[in-house]
């Protein structure tokens, strides 16, 4: 399905995200077109679209199932000045993308930490951010995936743990439109975290659903369970656990315990 840029960018307001869109049709995953593109000397801010993705991937190695013109597919490639606000862009995102979604079509969405986009407890999107060296700077690559509709070939498993924009009961938006707001929102977003990361973390909380339930917490040393009651100034996420103590935790997968 073609991708009109001249509505795309008719609709965009913003300085540098998105500034310039790399569109393909079919590709392996937009973070492994953002790389090559960024080594070719693109310019930060460029995003990187595809209609669909063969290898598109997730967090924790998982894959993204990437169907034609079942979602949006964008990675978009960042050059923080400051080093220190580079962990906080993929909350950026996250932020930015549930700004998005309910700009495009009305749809309003919780996050799960640390930036899973859910509706009624099944992810309608999902944010992969990666960083690398640049000499003395850093290239940010930012993969953000939304589902607009469910496929029909989603695998059974999937699709009981994920929902889509149609899913939830909303009209799909068309990609331009829905492009075009989130470019706009992770600009001021990014930015953000570099100028005012307080505030972007104060409002990337105050969406979290997370905090408050008792959680299992999948970490690579084994499962934790505990009350999720706060998160740090870098994102970390706090437990409450049993014996009184309390732990913050940098990864892992949370899920809710339901008793």
């Amino acid at each position: 399905m073609p991708f009109d840029l001249a509505r795309y960018h008719s609709l965009r307001h913003s300085s540098r995200v998105g500034a310039e869109v790399v569109y393909v049709e079919t590709t392996t995953s937009t973070m492994d077109d953002a790389r090559e593109g960024a080594a070719e000397g693109r310019p930060c801010g460029t995003a990187y679209m595809a209609g669909e993705q063969s290898a598109g991937r997730g967090r924790q190695g998982r894959s993204w199932v990437s169907a034609a013109a079942a979602g949006l597919y964008v990675t978009y490639h960042l050059c923080p000045t400051r080093a220190e606000g580079a962990p906080l862009l993929g909350l950026a995102a996250a932020v930015a993308a549930a700004e998005a979604i309910q700009a495009a079509c009305g749809l309003a969405v919780d996050l799960k930490w640390p930036n899973d986009l859910q509706v009624k407890g099944k992810k309608l999107a999902g944010i992969l951010a990666e960083a690398r060296p640049r000499g003395t700077a850093l290239d940010v690559f930012v993969g953000i995936g939304i589902n607009l509709r469910t496929a029909p070939e989603l695998p059974p498993e999937v699709g009981a743990i994920a929902t889509s924009i149609e899913g939830a009961g909303h009209p799909a938006p068309p990609r331009e439109v829905l492009l075009a707001a989130l470019s706009t929102a992770f600009d001021r977003r990014a930015a953000q975290a570099e100028t005012e990361p307080a505030a972007l973390l104060a409002e990337w909380r105050a969406r979290l659903i997370t905090i408050g339930q008792q959680v299992r917490l999948a970490t690579p040393s084994g499962e934790v369970e505990g009350e999720a009651v706060d998160v740090t100034s870098t994102g970390e996420l706090v437990l409450a656990l049993a014996d009184g103590t309390r732990r913050a935790f940098a990864a892992g997968d949370v899920t809710t315990i339901r008793r």
